[in-house]
């Protein structure tokens, strides 16, 4: 079930106050996300379907928002009781989900989970004869683990036939392999965060780490035939071509090479429905290629995979684990938009992000992505002020300064809002701080420098058609600055109706 993996992770955040999206604390936010159905079970399982006091703080929250000093007004208890009672709450619901969680695969594990027990079966050959079938289910869904188990009980089971060696054989290269695909899954998730510090960063320590854990991940899936090392490589290695390489000539050379290993990749989520990993990551394929498509500035194949990722979106926003791979998306939606203009593709879902979207603070580059995204919407939409309030939002919630690439590039959008609304104070205020933070820094802040000049031109007293027309010019530079790869300003569309409301020195 998508919401307990939500209500677990969380359950160790005692603040009362989000800083993520909403004010509502965890219990709030996984009530509101259950089904109806789902949630009535729910309900009768932990009141029992009295109107007690869980019964009360279930459906007050379900209905509506509400704080913590209201509800214990409404229960008429004192903060300790409350809290206690929240506690408890929070722990029943967590047991009662944790059983909903959706696993395919559970008839196969619980034949696993009776494999220590065909050791004290009384027919030596039954209990040798199940566990070979039993071998063939699972080497076919490639479950090294579970395959441990059953050699090294087939293996007890045989320790006075010929069978013996072949098997501890097995067992002793099976328990080589598991440590290998654990090894690679570590990589494949570490991969995934680095990446994301490195797009918030831009420093070369990150993309050293990068190439090297990628570069592992290659060598080990080199040596055994494994379709679930084939997955975890080809999601690190085309996510690394679509986020690392500048050189997008090269990348559409790889089409032909990158359709055929995601078709492969969808067969291999296909042919094992029962794979839970496989049954959640099977999204994956269509965010690649629409990743691939943008970055390769091919829209029509890219129109085509969005409006199918559109309908999964729902989905994969409620699970926690998925949250790198949505974040991949609404990037490249921002790439697209810079190219297109479509404003429909780039608003669908935007306004249900805040409450479905599940990003703490902790998760830097998730949440940066996710807000910098929202402002961006907003800034598209017109509402500058909405954005330069999500921006501000973002600053006040987490800091970014040892992420001074994102800093810069935050605070440098917040300042364009700030400058097409009026505020020339809040604007000048940002621009002296940027100017403090980037003295000293190379090449890499050419951009932002650009950025600022751009801004301060808007801001001078000059004849209006004067600065209308240095403004466009400036921004035509804009676009070509060596350097400007990474954030919002770098896949920033500027129309000619913002150019004339930042120069104009009356604002509305």
């Amino acid at each position: 079930m998508q919401a307990f993996r939500t209500f677990f992770l969380h359950l160790r955040n005692k603040r009362q106050n989000r800083t993520g999206f909403t004010s509502m604390d965890t219990l709030s936010k996984t009530i509101k996300k259950l089904p109806e159905h789902d949630y009535q079970q729910l309900l009768a399982e932990v009141s029992g379907n009295r109107k007690n006091k869980p019964f009360i703080v279930l459906e007050t929250t379900r209905k509506r928002d509400i704080d913590d000093s209201e509800m214990m007004e409404m229960l008429q208890v004192n903060p300790s009781a409350y809290y206690t009672l929240k506690s408890r709450l929070n722990s029943k619901i967590a047991a009662v989900l944790s059983k909903k969680v959706e696993n395919p695969i559970q008839g196969l594990m619980d034949e696993v989970s009776r494999v220590p027990a065909h050791l004290f079966g009384g027919n030596r050959d039954f209990s040798v004869r199940a566990l070979r079938e039993l071998e063939k289910q699972l080497i076919e869904y490639d479950l090294n683990a579970e395959l441990i188990v059953v050699y090294k009980t087939l293996a007890q089971l045989n320790l006075h036939t010929e069978d013996y060696d072949f098997y501890n054989s097995k067992y002793q290269r099976h328990v080589a392999y598991s440590l290998a695909v654990s090894k690679a899954e570590g990589i494949f998730f570490r991969f995934i965060k680095r990446l994301g510090t490195y797009q918030l960063s831009a420093e070369s320590t990150h993309l050293d780490e990068i190439i090297a854990m990628k570069r592992e991940l290659s060598n080990i899936c080199e040596l055994y035939d494994s379709h679930r090392l084939y997955v975890l490589y080809n999601i690190v290695r085309i996510y690394y071509h679509c986020n690392v390489s500048t050189d997008r000539e090269g990348l559409k050379s790889r089409e032909e090479e990158i359709e055929f290993t995601l078709d492969k990749l969808s067969d291999i989520f296909n042919r094992y429905p029962m794979d839970t990993f496989y049954q959640n990551m099977k999204w994956v394929v269509d965010l690649l290629r629409f990743e691939y498509y943008v970055r390769t500035s091919n829209l029509v194949k890219a129109d085509h995979y969005i409006q199918k990722i559109h309908q999964g979106l729902p989905s994969m926003t409620g699970k926690h684990i998925m949250n790198f791979f949505v974040v991949q998306f609404l990037r490249a939606k921002l790439a697209k938009y810079r190219i297109d203009g479509n404003l429909n593709h780039l608003l669908y879902y935007a306004d249900k992000l805040d409450k479905s979207f599940d990003v703490e603070t902790e998760e830097a580059y998730h949440y940066v992505s996710v807000i910098r995204y929202l402002a961006t919407v907003r800034f598209y939409q017109g509402d500058y002020s909405g954005a330069a309030r999500k921006l501000n939002e973002l600053r006040n919630c987490m800091s970014l300064k040892q992420y001074l690439h994102t800093d810069v590039d935050v605070k440098v959008f917040q300042a364009l809002q700030y400058c097409i609304v009026g505020e020339d104070g809040l604007c000048q205020q940002i621009l002296s701080s940027l100017k403090r933070q980037i003295r000293e820094q190379d090449d890499a802040f050419a951009p932002a420098r650009h950025a600022i000049k751009i801004i301060k031109t808007a801001l001078k007293p000059a004849d209006y058609r004067k600065k209308v027309k240095r403004i466009a010019e400036l921004w035509d530079e804009f676009t070509t600055v060596p350097g400007n790869v990474f954030g919002v300003l770098a896949d920033l569309r500027i129309e000619e109706a913002v150019i004339r409301k930042m120069s104009n020195p009356i604002k509305s």
